[in-house]
C-alpha cells in the first residue's frame, strides 16, 4: 500500500497520526468475533509465518499440529521480515513502502512507523527493544516500544542511480555489539559505526582498494554478533573475504566464479552459531569452508552438482544445510563426502532451522504452496505441511531458530 493510502485509510478510521506511530489492526480471517481477546501469536518454538510472494498475506502455521493458526493482510507485501528472538515483535517492510511495519504478536496490534525511504533489511537487538534498519540509501536505529526512530543522515547512494528499487550497499549489523557494517557496492570500502554513537560521530572507513583483486565494491554478506568477523563477497563474485576488525586480518576463499558475467555470482556466505566455522558458495557450486577452530587461513575448496542459493546449519551445529535450484544438500561440517542429496524440479525460495536446529522448513518457488520439513538429524523428509491462503510460500520466519547470525 502506498503511504498516502494508508494516511487516506487512517483519516476514515479516526487514526491519529499526532502519536510517534500510527496504530491500526490487521486484516484476519482467524479473528474472534463478539470483542473476544485475540488469540496470541506469540509461540516463538512453534507458530511458523510463511510470506506470500505475490500477494499481501503472511499465513501462521502451528508446526504441532500442522494447522493454520492466523491469516493476516498487512495490505503491503512483505517482502521483509523479521521477528525478535526474545519478544513478541514481528517487523516488516516493502522496497516501495516507506514505512516500518511492527506487529505485536500477543496483543495483535500493528503500529506503523514513517521511514525517510523505504525498509530494505531489519535486525533486531536482543535483550532490548530496538532494531536496526537498513534503507534505500540510509541506516539507522528504531526503538519499537516507544517509536523513536534515528537515522543517520550519511546516504550511501550514487550519482549513477537509474531506478528507485535499488540499493548501492548492504547492511551487515552485529546484533550484540550493534555495529553497523555498510557494504559499498560501488568501490571496495566497508563503513563502520555503532547504533548507541552519537548521530554525528563520523563514520569508520575499512579501505580495501590496496588489498584486493580487482577493486570492485562489495555485496552479500555476514556479520558475527560480537564485532569478530565479518564475511562478505565482492559484488563480481570473484572471491569471498573474510576480515576481523580486531587484528585487521583479512582473509580470502581465492578466484570463485571465473566464466560467464552472470551478476551476483555468489550466494551470502553464513557464519556457524559459535563463530567457528565460514562457509562460501557461488552459484555454479564451487564451495570454500574455512574451519577457523583449526586456525584455517586458506580454505577447503570443494563443489557440489547443483546451484546452491542458501545455506545454513544445524543439529547442533553439526551439518551444513545447503538449498538451491534443483537441489537440498545435508553434509557434515568436516567431511564433504559424508552427504545426502534431495533433488527436486524448482528452486529453493527460502529455509529456516528451528531453534533446537533439528528441523528443517523450506519453501520453493513453484508447484502447490507448501512447506517442506526435514529432520536434520536423521536427514530424513518428513511430511510437508500444506499451507492454505497464499499462491507460494516465501519468506520462512519463526521466533527462535539456531544462529543468531541469521
Amino acid at each position: 500500500m502506498k503511504r498516502r493510502d494508508f494516511l487516506s485509510l487512517a483519516t476514515a478510521t479516526g487514526i491519529s497520526s499526532s502519536l510517534p506511530f500510527l496504530s491500526a489492526k490487521a486484516t484476519n480471517n482467524n479473528a474472534p468475533l463478539n470483542g473476544e481477546t485475540p488469540q496470541s501469536l506469540y509461540a516463538p518454538t512453534r507458530y511458523l509465518f510463511i510470506a506470500d510472494i505475490s500477494t499481501y498475506y503472511i499465513s501462521v502455521y502451528d508446526t504441532v499440529t500442522m494447522e493454520q493458526v492466523a491469516h493476516l493482510n498487512f495490505n503491503i507485501k512483505p517482502k521483509v521480515m523479521e521477528i525478535a528472538r526474545d519478544d513478541s515483535m514481528l517487523a516488516f517492510g516493502n522496497p516501495e513502502v516507506s514505512s516500518l511495519y511492527l506487529y505485536n504478536l500477543i496483543s495483535r496490534e500493528i503500529k506503523v512507523i514513517d521511514m525517510p525511504s523505504p525498509v530494505y533489511q531489519i535486525f533486531f537487538v536482543p535483550q532490548s527493544k530496538l532494531l536496526a534498519v537498513g534503507l534505500r540509501d540510509q541506516v539507522g536505529m528504531v526503538n519499537y516500544d516507544t517509536g523513536e526512530v534515528t537515522i543517520f543522515p550519511e546516504k550511501f547512494d550514487s550519482p549513477q542511480r537509474e531506478t528507485v528499487l535499488y540499493a548501492y550497499y548492504t547492511l551487515l549489523f552485529s546484533s550484540f555489539s550493534q555495529s553497523f557494517w555498510v557494504l559499498d557496492k560501488t568501490k571496495p570500502v566497508i563503513y563502520r559505526k555503532h547504533g548507541y554513537d552519537p548521530i554525528k560521530k563520523p563514520w569508520e572507513v575499512l579501505d580495501f582498494t590496496k588489498r584486493i583483486r580487482p577493486t570492485v565494491g562489495f555485496d552479500k554478506g555476514v556479520a558475527s554478533p560480537e564485532d569478530y568477523m565479518v564475511a562478505f563477497n565482492t559484488l563480481d563474485g570473484s572471491e569471498g573475504l573474510l576480515y576481523f576488525p580486531e587484528t585487521d586480518k583479512l582473509l580470502s576463499t581465492g578466484p570463485m566464479y571465473t566464466a560467464g558475467t552472470t551478476y551476483r555470482p555468489m550466494v551470502s556466505p553464513y557464519i556457524d552459531a559459535y563463530s567457528q566455522r565460514v562457509l562460501f558458495s557461488d552459484v555454479s557450486g564451487h564451495l570454500a569452508y574455512f574451519n577457523l577452530e583449526q586456525g584455517d587461513e586458506k580454505p577447503i575448496r570443494y563443489e557440489v552438482d547443483f546451484s546452491p542459493r542458501i545455506i545454513r546449519s544445524g543439529w547442533l551445529e553439526s551439518t551444513w544445510v545447503i538449498g538451491g535450484d534443483k537441489g537440498l544438500m545435508f553434509q557434515s561440517f568436516d567431511n564433504p563426502d559424508d552427504h545426502k542429496i534431495y533433488r527436486f524440479p524448482y528452486e529453493v525460495v527460502d529455509m529456516w532451522v528451528t531453534g533446537d536446529s533439528k528441523t528443517l522448513y523450506m519453501t520453493l518457488d513453484e508447484g502447490p504452496p507448501q512447506i517442506f520439513r526435514y529432520d536434520i538429524r536423521t536427514r530424513e523428509m518428513l511430511d510437508p505441511i500444506r499451507i492454505k491462503g497464499v499462491v507460494m510460500g516465501g519468506l520462512l520466519r519463526m521466533g527462535s531458530n539456531n544462529s543468531i547470525c541469521y
